[in-house]
């Protein structure tokens, strides 16, 4: 049966630029494990390299063992200067192939070749610098302008030695090619569908990749908008000499016939590569012609979803079978009419040949270059040159710091939440206004301190416990690409979001503090206002912890919940005898340690008894003489005070220190989980 084998050639390849790469791909096959038939998909271990030879022992195992091929055996090529679509229906394994082809997954057999040598577990790491991955998603941080994104993007993973001008120029160049300069100051989530699908493909155009693989990037695009694209994408890659390969699920016409070359995929399988107009002489030859004036994208759509029941047969089908019966074909066509139309292609595909093929193609490329001096060590040779990461842990920090800035700035310190701080500053200053330094105001200082202190860390805690669950899609996605380490995005996050945190409960603190006339003292104002900015940072560093070791929004909404009335119940103000088996609990609160040093700094001085009886045992019978005042330390006691204010400030910068070292770690730890 004619098969359209129509890999590129090695001489074209040998006409490319120098930094072009031809990418090949032969027998690659890829497999899932299933746990059981209730829950999901886990990915199998990575399995010796098996050959063709074995491919049917591969699929024996796989029944055995519960396991589902996802790429079964795909081979394939991609050239300079040309754009290939991956196409078919969902599940199909588009997305695996890419993941396979970027190397930031693997696969358990075959072989993956640029420029006719094949690529090492080791080279593929190296390479990640080379090829541009855009996922199907638009992930960004969407307060930063489009500006802001792609310039961060070339100060973190252009080369260090660079020229900061250079890379401005870079930018400026992107922008103009991707008809990004009228957007070029806007917010990324005012942005259309069209100009973020743009942005995000110069995200990755920065570094001046050799291969672009994309995801379905017209997913979400009016048809208008998937054509300018595309366009695009061809201009790419016939001026620039970009190996493009994208995904599409279901083009127009004319855009199924723009692309260079096709690659169409069927639970796993190829069943047809080569020119899209090639591809409708091919479904000619096994019986599945295109209708005339039919759309031949959405032709080859229809034959690739057919369901596996004999029901779901079409008149084309129904068709097809009365042919073959009126032509006195053999009990086995007969059979075969009754196959799903998907089958029947990937069994009529050679694909052995045109894995062959490709192992030819590569091997004469391989032998075209050594003959022109150009042989296989050129490659190896860029691969020492790329490092994981272009730039040092220090620039990485730097950089992330002010990226962070500008979006908490967007995020934290927003205009809304100036005036609630200030408002709430207000609100609890007229309801304490004054307080007179008496026995009847004790009480009404000691729960003014508790609410400071509670709700700034309640604030802290929940608004820090989102940080990484809402950014850890965004994280992902650039590390997948090798622009920072894990640690300088954590320092970075954690150090350049804390003075903004701080900033609000300075602004209640200051507007409260004078309103309740808690001190004439400047210093004691001082002191309590650091001591709620540490219970801040403590109550965030907690937060941290549990955004990072809980991405489940509403599993880490609950927990932090539970654990932080636990923690505040355990703060002294609402129950004083706790059980002797849960008293370690009050050791584990920030708002402990903040309440006790704020009473602390508060009563420095002896408290006038009025009569009011609010400290009887302390003054007496009301206009007692020799109790006209209750000294600090007996206050303090009776209020169940523990610790100096050295200890407690110190104990609240443990808090600070400890769980924000283990969220690191958490992360870490999610990061060897997402690979």
């Amino acid at each position: 049966m004619m098969q359209a084998t129509d890999t590129n050639s090695a001489t074209s390849s040998s006409s490319a630029a120098s930094n072009s790469f031809h990418l090949r791909w032969s027998r690659l096959t890829k497999t899932v494990q299933l746990a059981n038939e209730n829950k999901g998909l886990m990915r199998g271990s990575v399995a010796g390299g098996a050959s063709s030879a074995n491919k049917d022992s591969l699929k024996e195992s796989t029944l055995t063992s519960s396991t589902k091929i996802i790429l079964d055996a795909v081979s394939g090529s991609a050239a300079p200067g040309q754009v290939l679509a991956l196409m078919g229906p969902s599940g199909s394994g588009k997305t695996s192939l890419l993941n396979s082809l970027s190397g930031r997954t693997v696969y358990e057999s075959g072989d993956l070749s640029i420029n006719g040598t094949t690529l090492t577990p080791q080279a593929k790491k190296r390479l990640l610098t080379k090829i541009a991955y855009v996922k199907q998603a638009d992930i960004f941080f969407s307060h930063l302008s489009v500006r802001d994104q792609l310039t961060y993007t070339a100060m973190l993973r252009l080369p260090q030695d660079l020229p900061t001008a250079h890379k401005v120029e870079e930018v400026e160049k992107i922008l103009d090619m991707l008809r990004l300069t009228h957007v070029a100051e806007s917010p990324i989530h005012l942005l259309s569908g069209g100009e973020k699908k743009r942005t995000n493909i110069g995200t990755e155009l920065l570094t001046d990749p050799s291969v672009l693989l994309l995801d379905e990037p017209t997913s979400g695009l009016d048809s208008t908008s998937a054509v300018s694209l595309l366009q695009m994408l061809q201009h790419l890659a016939k001026q620039h000499q970009k190996t493009v390969i994208t995904s599409i699920h279901q083009p127009s016409s004319r855009v199924f016939f723009s692309f260079d070359k096709l690659m169409l995929l069927a639970q796993g399988n190829v069943v047809y590569f080569g020119t899209p107009r090639h591809s409708l002489e091919y479904l000619r030859n096994v019986n599945l012609a295109c209708p005339d004036g039919y759309n031949a994208a959405d032709h080859w759509m229809d034959i690739l979803v057919k369901s596996n029941s004999a029901s779901s047969s079409t008149k084309q089908d129904q068709t097809n079978l009365t042919t073959l019966t009126e032509q006195d074909s053999s009990d086995a066509d007969v059979e075969d009419s009754f196959k799903p139309s998907n089958q029947l292609l990937i069994e009529a595909w050679d694909n052995e040949s045109i894995a062959t093929q490709v192992d030819e193609d590569a091997k004469k490329h391989k032998e075209q270059q050594a003959a022109l001096q150009q042989d296989s060590s050129a490659v190896h040779e860029k691969e020492k040159k790329f490092s994981k990461y272009n730039t040092s842990w220090t620039m990485q920090y730097r950089i992330l710091v002010h990226r962070a800035l500008k979006n908490s700035r967007s995020a934290i310190f927003t205009p809304i939440n100036l005036i609630k701080s200030a408002a709430l500053g207000i609100m609890v200053g007229c309801l304490y206004f004054q307080m007179p330094y008496t026995e009847a105001s004790v009480f009404d200082r000691n729960s003014f301190f508790f609410f400071a202190m509670t709700y700034w860390v309640f604030d802290a805690m929940f608004n820090a416990m989102m940080a990484f669950p809402m950014e850890r899609i965004v994280i992902l996605k650039e590390r997948s690409s090798g622009a920072y380490h894990l640690s300088a995005y954590f320092m970075a996050k954690t150090t350049s979001e804390m003075p903004m945190r701080m900033a609000l409960p300075a602004i209640y603190m200051t507007i409260s503090y004078w309103m309740a006339g808690i001190s004439p003292r400047v210093d004691l104002f001082f002191l309590t206002t650091l001591i709620s900015l540490l219970s801040v940072i403590a109550g965030e560093s907690i937060g941290l912890l549990i955004g990072a070791s809980i991405y489940d929004m509403e599993t880490a909404m609950a927990t932090m919940t539970v654990m932080s009335l636990g923690l505040m119940l355990f703060g002294g103000f609402f129950i004083e005898n706790v059980p002797f088996w849960l008293t370690w609990g009050k050791y584990l609160s920030p708002f402990k340690y903040s309440f006790d040093a704020s009473r602390q700094l508060v009563f420095d001085r002896p408290v006038p008894c009025d009569g009011s009886g609010q400290l009887e045992r302390l003054c007496g019978l009301s206009g007692a003489e020799n109790n006209e005042f209750a000294s600090s330390e007996d206050v303090i006691e009776a209020l169940g005070v523990q610790g100096s204010v050295l200890f407690n400030a110190l104990m609240l910068l443990v808090i600070g220190l400890v769980p924000r070292f283990i969220a690191y770690l958490a992360l870490r730890a999610k990061k060897e989980q997402d690979r």
